[in-house]
């Protein structure tokens, strides 16, 4: 574009470069108003829009980004037998659904640490990770969540039915919510959550609005 405009400038006629070369006095502008504008435009190009910064993230972790759409509604029991939760009381937060096992050796790597890291941190921001067992009986799943010291949501979905409705092929699976309750991205295997780069795309989520 700019290329486009220069050439077109190159072919004007003499007169006319001459004419637009010499323009009539503008009126004088109040200094406080340049300098406001000069600070705008300084911020605008410092601060890069936080869907850009998300998309840079989303590219350094390889998560898959997802539509948009808002998220499918679910309701679960809690492995401490103290009722259900559901996704619907997230509204507002940044939410993880992390769908794992107990003989699924990856989550019994990253639930404790790495999950359990950022959960710990991120107390008192509008940020959760809902860990969601899938079809694992209760005294299983409990006793394995006490020994681990694992501190988030673990809910049962005892049949499978909202890991087929989030479409889960493969454990751990974790699916990003926005603050607006809308899908953001899915990421099939573990991640370094608590990394720079986990921590910075977590941190730009928990910073957007919440819609």
């Amino acid at each position: 574009m700019r290329s486009g405009f220069l050439d077109s400038l190159g072919s004007m006629p003499s007169s006319a470069r001459l004419a637009s070369a010499s323009p009539r006095p503008a009126p004088a502008v109040p200094r406080r108003a340049v300098l406001g504008a000069l600070l705008a435009g300084i911020l605008a190009w410092a601060a890069p829009a936080p869907a850009d910064e998300i998309d840079r993230y989303l590219r350094e972790l390889q998560l898959n980004a997802l539509p948009g759409e808002r998220a499918p509604g679910f309701a679960l029991p809690k492995v401490d037998g103290g009722g259900k939760t559901s996704l619907a009381e997230q509204q507002g937060k940044v939410v993880l659904v992390y769908f794992w096992a107990t003989w699924c050796g990856y989550c019994r790597k990253e639930l404790p640490v790495a999950i359990e890291r950022i959960v710990r941190e991120r107390r008192g921001q509008p940020f959760t990770v809902l860990a969601v067992s899938i079809e694992e009986p209760r005294d299983l799943v409990a006793s394995y969540v006490k020994g681990a010291g694992v501190t988030s949501s673990v809910l049962l979905d005892g049949d499978g039915a909202v890991a087929r409705e989030y479409r889960v092929r493969a454990t751990p699976t974790t699916i990003v919510i926005g603050r607006d309750g809308r899908l953001v991205a899915r990421a099939s295997g573990t991640r370094e959550w608590d990394g720079k780069a986990g921590r910075a795309f977590l941190d730009a989520l928990v910073a957007a609005p919440a819609k």
